[in-house]
């Protein structure tokens, strides 16, 4: 499994977890890709703003949430919520 596949696998793990009440096919959509501007980082996700409708939470609370079960991750340096 490659570092990019175990990134995703966690972070889809992290979203069942938090929200075991969301649909599959709405935690399918999330993504974790390189940002546009590398200033922003190595990773960035669009988890806080698709999850964010279907919780009918704020995506900051949602991002919040997320990222304590990211730092959980052995090859997570830093995470921070843009």
């Amino acid at each position: 499994m490659t570092l990019y596949a175990s990134l995703l696998a966690h972070l889809h793990q992290s979203i069942a977890s938090l929200y075991p009440a969301l649909e599959d096919q709405t935690v399918a959509v999330v993504t974790l890709e390189a940002p546009r501007d590398p200033t922003h980082g190595d990773l960035a996700t669009n988890a806080a703003m698709v999850l964010a409708k279907p919780l009918g939470q704020n995506p900051r609370a949602v991002a919040e949430a997320l990222l304590g079960s990211l730092h959980q991750h052995p090859a997570v340096l830093q995470a921070t919520v843009a």
